[in-house]
């Protein structure tokens, strides 16, 4: 009867886990498409960490979602003759709509210490 009980309570919180887990997988999926295809093209990228995947409750909006996603991008400038080459650590803020397509992005650089 104790185990009946544990498992009425246990499967619906391991089945939302679970839902997360996978929308954050294929949001993290859909933003690496995003910023290799459109933001930085012919650039090295590097993902560091994606966000915790959040709902936005905002009435007649297209956006359903939010998610963090911090990462490298490596530039290489030219400057008399002398290639030098530079990483930036970037944060983006991605807003996703109800199919996790990416909407819009917003960044700001973090500074690397």
């Amino acid at each position: 009867m104790r185990r009946l009980l544990f498992l009425a309570l246990a499967l619906p919180v391991m089945s939302e886990a679970q839902l997360n887990r996978s929308a954050r997988e294929f949001a993290s999926e859909q933003i690496h498409d995003y910023i290799v295809a459109r933001l930085f093209k012919d650039k090295p990228y590097k993902a560091i960490s994606y966000g915790e995947i959040k709902s936005i409750s905002v009435p007649h909006s297209p956006i359903y979602w939010t998610i963090d996603h911090d990462f490298e991008i490596t530039d290489t400038e030219t400057a008399f003759d002398k290639k030098t080459v530079t990483t930036k650590v970037c944060r983006f803020i991605f807003y996703l709509d109800k199919k996790m397509k990416v909407l819009r992005a917003d960044s700001y650089e973090v500074e690397r210490y």
